[in-house]
């Protein structure tokens, strides 16, 4: 039986929008989103959940593991342990998590039920630790879940390029597939305009790993025109460096093969 995706829990995170804190806590919020798409765990709090994630770390550790955030992970705010701590989670060394959302990389980037504004809402998470209170935690529950990338691909199955900006292009159609994958069968994605500039920061074969709409992707490499130059050192050249303009495909294969003495300058 296969696992439900993580994402399609959050167009149920926006109807649930507005519910009162009263008739649902944080903890009654996630597990509303989870029996959505039929897993009916229910756990004694945000601690017990954040002890359940089979990955958890801070979301700048999480971006450099994984590539980014993926939609619906679970976020957390983790404070030290004190003598508020539940009695049964105290001495672990994890600390006390006290407050459990959903990600859902849209609108201000998190939901989740708030005692103090007294209702299920969102709040603001650009995939960066808040301090003084804010997420500082993501939480994967990779055992149960799929998210919208393969979670433990090492960075090095990507190979990373520096940053270069591109415009999305298409002889058909208004917008070009950004998928959660880079695979054709991947049926994650999300539609970016043609004309749009975008980041390119990796790329696996034929596709370029991307981020639009503070999300993060992948796009066949063929639909982007980059507008990089890139620049070699030449020691004929009287100050050491010659710019040449080449193609995405030779920036590539460049990158693979040197991996080092190139950079990228946007125009």
């Amino acid at each position: 039986m296969s696992k439900p995706a993580a994402a399609d829990m959050i167009p149920v995170a926006f109807s649930l929008l507005g519910t009162p804190y009263t008739e649902m806590d944080c903890q009654a919020f996630i597990e509303a989103c989870l029996r959505s798409i039929g897993i009916l765990d229910n756990l004694s709090g945000s601690n017990a959940w954040y002890r359940r994630m089979d990955w958890t770390g801070t979301p700048e550790e999480c971006r450099t593991q994984y590539g980014s955030i993926p939609p619906g992970a679970f976020l957390f705010i983790l404070e030290a342990e004190d003598e508020g701590t539940p009695e049964k989670y105290r001495g672990d060394g994890i600390g006390d998590a006290t407050h459990i959302g959903l990600y859902t990389g849209q609108g201000e980037g998190a939901i989740h039920s708030s005692s103090s504004r007294g209702r299920v809402c969102e709040s603001k998470f650009k995939g960066k630790t808040i301090p003084r209170g804010g997420w500082n935690r993501v939480g994967l529950w990779t055992s149960r879940l799929v998210y919208g990338m393969e979670l433990g691909q090492s960075l090095e199955e990507v190979i990373p390029m520096p940053d270069i900006m591109a415009t999305v292009t298409a002889s058909s159609g208004a917008t070009v597939k950004m998928r959660a994958k880079p695979s054709r069968s991947c049926s994650e994605y999300w539609d970016v305009p043609v004309g749009a500039r975008v980041p390119v920061s990796g790329h696996s074969g034929d596709w370029d790993r991307i981020e639009y709409g503070g999300r993060s992707g992948w796009m066949i490499g063929q639909y982007l025109v980059p507008d990089e130059e890139l620049v070699a050192e030449d020691p004929a050249e009287p100050d050491g460096w010659v710019t040449i303009t080449v193609p995405i495909e030779v920036a590539r294969a460049l990158y693979d093969a040197l991996g080092v003495g190139m950079e990228a300058n946007a125009l």
